[in-house]
């Protein structure tokens, strides 16, 4: 929906045509979102892709995407008008793809009903990341940590949790994982 009008308005229009039929949609954009959706079915769902506050990676990555803030924004004004909100936090990039904090893009999104979180997959830069199974289930139980903390709804995509027991386990844990490097 971003960048391209004639896109969106006819997205908004089969979002209504399914809604008359008693059908919610589930919309996930890389755009701004906007306002009048609020006015559709309450039992739509909207949400965003966001894997990065950091503009310099958007621009590389994620170049025909809309900025993050502009996302964020869009998203959260949906929120305040009482719609169902969700973000996808995947493929997630490991620190030296972008170095960020992922608190700080978890804090932004607080106010979202679910997260789902997932690792990048298929990319030999990650692979080549030093405990890149550790440090995404480190990022997981950060993720959850979070969520629990939030009352947010989270899923975590297959294959972002490597661990040997069940994340909720871990939870009850004092220890933290890490690996000795």
């Amino acid at each position: 929906m971003y960048g391209y009008d004639d896109v969106c308005e006819m997205s908004i229009r089969a979002i209504k045509r399914l809604n008359e039929d008693g059908i919610p949609c589930v919309v996930l954009s890389k755009g701004v979102l906007p306002e009048e959706l609020a006015s559709l079915s309450r039992e739509n769902i909207y949400g965003i892709t966001l894997v990065s506050l950091d503009e310099n990676y958007r621009n590389l990555y994620e170049s025909g995407a809309a900025p993050y803030k502009d996302r964020i924004q869009a998203l959260e004004k949906l929120k305040n008008k009482g719609c169902k909100t969700w973000v996808s936090m995947e493929p997630y990039p490991t620190p030296n793809i972008v170095k960020q904090d992922l608190g700080s893009i978890l804090e932004r999104i607080s106010f979202a009903d679910k997260i789902i979180f997932g690792r990048t997959n298929y990319n030999k830069t990650v692979s080549q990341f030093p405990h890149v199974k550790t440090w995404y289930n480190d990022k997981t139980l950060e993720v959850v940590r979070f969520c629990k903390q939030h009352s947010i709804d989270y899923w975590i995509k297959r294959g972002t949790w490597t661990g040997a027991c069940p994340i909720e386990d871990r939870l009850n844990d004092s220890l933290e994982i890490s690996v000795a490097l």
